[in-house]
C-alpha cells in the first residue's frame, strides 16, 4: 500500500477497533482530553481547513462540519465539567447502524483470516 493512503487506513481502523475485545470508550475519551486541550483542538481544526483565499477552492461543507465538530466537542466538555446528565442526549442510532454493522462484519472477517489469530 502506498504510504500516502496509510492515513486513510488509520481512519478506517478507528471504526473497526470498536469491535475489539476490551475496547474502552471511556479510556479513549480520557486519553483524548488528556492530550488535546480545547485550544489545541481548535488550532488543529483550523489547520485542517484549505489554505485559500479563493472561495471557489474552499470547501463549505468541510468548514460547516469543522464548526459543528468543534461545537460538539465543546458541548461534551461542558456537559462533563458541569456534571450534566449525558443520558438526556438523544442520538439516532439508525443513521449509524449500517456503518457499525458493516464494520463488525469486516472486523470479524479479518480476525478469521489473520495469521496472528490462534482460533484459525
Amino acid at each position: 500500500m502506498k504510504s500516502n493512503y496509510a492515513h486513510l487506513l488509520l481512519l478506517d481502523l478507528v471504526i473497526y477497533e470498536t469491535h475489539r475485545s476490551g475496547y474502552d470508550p471511556v479510556g479513549n475519551v480520557q486519553d483524548f482530553w488528556g492530550k488535546y486541550p480545547l485550544s489545541t483542538i481548535q488550532d488543529y481544526i483550523i489547520a485542517l481547513q484549505p489554505d485559500t483565499s479563493d472561495k471557489e477552492k474552499g470547501n463549505p461543507k468541510l468548514t460547516e462540519f469543522s464548526v459543528e465538530l468543534l461545537r460538539t466537542l465543546i458541548a461534551y466538555l461542558i456537559i462533563h465539567t458541569h456534571k450534566m446528565d449525558l443520558g438526556k442526549i438523544s442520538i439516532s442510532l439508525d443513521i449509524n447502524r449500517e456503518v457499525i454493522e458493516s464494520s463488525k462484519i469486516i472486523y470479524d472477517f479479518f480476525q478469521r483470516v489473520s495469521p496472528s489469530n490462534t482460533n484459525s
